[in-house]
């Protein structure tokens, strides 16, 4: 089985008619007010699977901030008699203690990374600053 993508958004729709999936707010940087803090998102992944394969899979989803992992899951899914299956794991309230580099990976049975991870990189808000009195 082999990665095509993967991709994370602040939020996602897919069209109950046609099936297409839909991005919004693309997750490549993000600035939190104060940490500990909770952020929710989509995280998108495209499989393709190799001849033979059966059409019930599963991988793991690990989530790290720095050299920390503040996420680890089994994702079960199916390809449904197609070459190709979408998965679509929503994320609300994932707890990110501090700021950093998040890194979204799918790994296999083994550990083995599918593909490259998706870094999301947590900033600290700049404070907000007076502004001017005017008399």
């Amino acid at each position: 089985m082999k990665l095509i993508f993967m991709t994370c958004a602040q939020s996602s729709a897919v069209d109950s008619q046609t099936g297409r999936l839909s991005l919004f707010h693309l997750l490549e940087q993000v600035q939190a007010t104060s940490f500990p803090t909770a952020m929710s998102l989509t995280l998108v992944g495209m499989f393709a699977r190799e001849a033979g394969e059966p059409d019930d899979q599963s991988v793991r989803l690990k989530v790290e901030l720095g050299e920390t992992a503040i996420f680890d899951s089994t994702v079960n899914f199916s390809f449904r008699g197609k070459q190709r299956s979408r998965v679509l794991m929503a994320m609300n309230g994932l707890a990110i203690p501090s700021a950093g580099k998040l890194s979204f990976s799918f790994l296999s049975g083994e550990g083995a990374a599918l593909g490259a991870p998706w870094e999301v990189f947590v900033e600290q808000a700049p404070e907000p600053q007076e502004s001017a009195r005017t008399t």
